[in-house]
Formats: structure tokens, C-alpha cells, sequence
């Protein structure tokens, strides 16, 4: 079945990425049970009421032995005596109200830091699966250059071998000459091949990381020429700490260790809690409960429960001590990220200017090996050069060629990490 090639640009190819990527999916459906629990964690302060009906049947009832005399009997005798019906019913229902207890302040308010910390989660990921795409698009795309280059290279190798092997038949030139241009045709072959290969792996990667088929065909029309151009156009602004996404999450983690810390102070306080419960008891020899006859008993009461936590033998001392250190040790990570991100933004920066100028020294470079290879081919047809001399300038000019070719990727790549540093988080999903 024919199927049509996807354009994809590299923005596409991010936001396709950003749609079907499996672990961003799966990052957004975090956010959604995150907003569950939150609800989950409200629903336990709220009023719970709970319904109870029970059945009771008694063939052998207990008996209970009393004095005599009670009922008129001889003293110092006994009559045994049972009480109650042999079967019973009862309904009613339970309404519990939490009135305070620290620990769930504490739990709503991590509930909301959970949440958060998904959704940072979500940014974060957001972040990674575009860094990703950029950098497997631009590898797809280096590979397919390199794969151009080589053929036209195999082409211009081929046309000389050939050239070559007629002068030989003729005996106008020397069998080395053959050789030599034999070893440059074989050369460029074993290299077409293995670029073949990389095109269609860096694809494959890149479907992957877009989160369609692997199989899909796809045609990349940033090409690295472009995506190179822009990159030298493209500026950049000053490092916002506050922005940054690891920021963001150093802070969640030092606010989720304060939450931790409360909490276990608040383990301390004590828990309070009412109830109400009502109902009606109905009894009788047989089953008649449905009966318009049957009578039922109402019985209502109401409650308040106190816990209040005396001797723990120093447990409670102990993980607050811990809580302590655990919030000390992320407020020093917090203040290590901003060093980090700091050092990151100067190190990106300073990437970027070294990949700037090594574009511009590759490209002058390959400029002087297509003359110097041009000049020592019409050297070689006019025999004033031998084979080896023309195989030493083809070689200069692929490794010119090659070494632009990365000085491009490797530029694009920078920037795009510069770039990512330097945005401000992107909003909630």
C-alpha cells in the first residue's frame, strides 16, 4: 500500500513531538491524577455519612440465671430467665465530621504541591522531548548531507576511475594510477552504504521521539543550511533564575520538606472529631419486619472523639529532627542549582561563540580544498600529477566537507540548548 511522505520542518517536528510523544502523555495524564488526589485528599475533611442494616437470628437464645426471690421464689434458689426476642432488625445512619486535625491541614496543602510538582514534571519533560526532537531532526539531517556529499564525491571518483582505466588500456598512464583511483571508488562505496544506514536509523530515532510509526515515511525540509542561518540570527536575553523549571522545582522540593516538617509538628496537637448516629431496632419472634404491624424503636446519638497523643517515647523528637535536616539539605541543592544554572548559561554562551567561529574557519577551509582539489584534478588529466597526489586532495576536500558539515550541527545544537536554558517555563497544561 502506497503511503505519501509527511513535510516536516523542524518546528513540526517538535510540535508533533509535543502532541504524540509517549512520555509527555504520560506526563500529562500525572497532571490529571495529581488534580484527582488533590479532590481525594478535600473529599476526607468533608462530612462522611455511611448507612448500616443488620439481621439477627437467635434460635437458642442465652439464658441468664437470677435469684428467686426477685419473682417471689424461695430464697436461696435460682430461675433461669431469657431475654429478649429470637429475631431482631436494625437500620440507621452514621454522619462523622472531622473539626481539626493537623494532619490533614498538612495533607491539603501537599496535595497542592503534589500538583504542582506534576506539572513541573509535565514542563520539565516538555523541555527534554524538545531538546530531543531538535537534536535528532539535526542528526537526521546531518546524515543525509553527509550521504549527498559522498555521492556526488562517488560520482566525480567514478568518472575518473573510469577515465583513468581507459588512458591504462591505451598505455598512456601507469597501472598505480588505476589503483589508487580504485582504492578512492571503494572508499566512498563502504562510506555511501554506512551513510545509507545512518539516515535511516537517525529517522527511525526521530519517529520515535515524535511518537509515530517508525516505519512512517518522513521528508525533513529544515535543512542544516537553514537551521545553521538561523541559528546565527537568532539572540538571546539574560539568564532568568526565577523561570528556569529546575529552579521551580528546588523550590517545590524545599516547600515539600517544610510541609513534612509541619507535619510533624502538628502530630503533636490534638485530633478532634464528632459523630451523630441514628436508627431504629425492630424485634419478634418470626420474621415480620416488613409487616404495617411491626413496631420499631428510635435510637439517635451523638459523640465528640478527642485524641490527644501523650508519650511517644521520643519518636515524635526524632523525625522532627529529621524533617529538619531534610529541609536543610534541599535549600543547599536549591542554592547549588542556581550555581549550576549559572555556570551552564556561561558555558553555553562560551560553546556557542567557539561553534560560531569554527563554522566560519570550516567554512573558509572548504572553500580552499574544493580550489586546491579543482586545480590538482585538471593537473592530473593534464598529466602533471599523479594519482596518489589527486587521491591526497579528494581526501582534504571530504574531511573539509565533512568537518562543515559538523561545524553547522554542532552550532544548531548549542544554540538550541542556549535557548531552552534561557525561556521562561512554558504554562500549566
Amino acid at each position: 500500500m502506497f503511503s505519501s511522505a509527511q513535510e516536516l520542518d523542524l518546528d513540526a517536528a517538535i510540535e508533533l513531538a509535543k502532541t504524540n510523544n509517549r512520555s509527555l502523555q504520560n506526563a500529562s495524564s500525572d497532571i490529571l491524577i495529581a488534580r484527582q488526589k488533590r479532590l481525594e485528599t478535600i473529599a476526607d475533611g468533608l462530612p462522611q455519612i455511611s448507612a448500616s442494616a443488620g439481621y439477627l437470628n437467635s434460635p437458642n437464645q442465652p439464658v441468664s440465671v437470677v435469684p428467686a426471690q426477685f419473682f417471689g421464689g424461695t430464697p436461696g434458689t435460682y430461675t433461669s430467665l431469657t431475654f429478649g426476642l429470637s429475631q431482631s432488625a436494625t437500620a440507621g445512619l452514621l454522619l462523622e465530621q472531622m473539626i481539626f486535625d493537623g494532619s490533614y491541614l498538612v495533607g491539603l496543602q501537599a496535595s497542592k504541591v503534589y500538583l504542582q510538582i506534576s506539572e513541573q514534571a509535565f514542563i520539565k519533560s516538555e523541555q527534554q522531548i524538545v531538546t530531543a526532537t531538535v537534536e535528532s531532526y539535526v542528526n537526521a539531517q546531518l546524515a543525509q548531507a553527509q550521504l549527498d556529499v559522498l555521492e556526488k564525491n562517488l560520482a566525480v571518483a567514478q568518472l575518473n576511475y573510469v577515465d583513468v582505466t581507459k588512458l591504462y588500456e591505451n598505455g598512456l598512464t601507469e597501472e598505480e594510477n588505476v589503483e589508487q583511483l580504485a582504492l578512492s571508488v571503494a572508499s566512498l562505496k563502504s562510506a555511501v552504504y554506512y551513510n545509507q544506514n545512518m539516515v535511516r536509523i537517525t529517522k527511525n530515532m526521530l519517529c520515535y521521539v515524535m511518537g509515530v510509526s517508525i516505519d512512517k515515511p518522513i521528508v525533513l525540509t529544515s535543512t542544516l543550511e537553514v537551521l545553521s542561518l538561523r541559528a546565527q540570527k537568532q539572540e538571546h536575553g539574560a539568564l532568568s533564575v526565577t523561570q528556569n523549571i529546575d529552579y521551580q522545582i528546588a523550590q517545590n522540593d524545599i516547600r515539600s520538606k517544610e510541609l513534612l516538617l509541619k507535619l510533624e509538628r502538628f502530630k503533636a496537637l490534638p485530633r478532634i472529631s464528632a459523630f451523630a448516629n441514628s436508627g431504629y431496632d425492630g424485634f419478634g419472634e418470626s420474621f415480620a419486619f416488613f409487616s404495617s404491624e411491626q413496631e420499631w424503636y428510635p435510637r439517635t446519638t451523638l459523640g465528640l472523639n478527642i485524641n490527644f497523643p501523650v508519650f511517644t517515647s521520643f519518636q515524635g523528637k526524632t523525625k522532627k529532627q529529621q524533617a529538619k535536616l531534610e529541609l536543610e539539605k534541599s535549600i543547599k541543592q536549591s542554592e547549588d542549582i542556581v550555581q549550576q544554572l549559572l555556570l551552564e548559561e556561561k558555558s553555553l554562551r562560551n560553546e556557542v561563540t567557539l561553534h560560531l567561529k569554527n563554522l566560519k574557519t570550516t567554512s573558509e577551509s572548504l572553500a580552499l580544498a574544493k580550489s586546491i582539489e579543482q586545480k590538482n584534478q585538471i593537473k592530473f588529466k593534464e598529466g602533471m600529477v599523479s594519482s596518489y597526489t589527486l587521491r591526497q586532495a579528494q581526501a582534504q576536500l571530504y574531511q573539509a566537507q565533512n568537518d562543515y558539515l559538523t561545524a553547522m550541527q554542532r552550532l544548531i545544537l548549542a544554540k538550541a540548548k542556549l535557548s531552552l536554558l534561557l525561556k521562561p517555563i512554558t504554562p500549566n497544561k
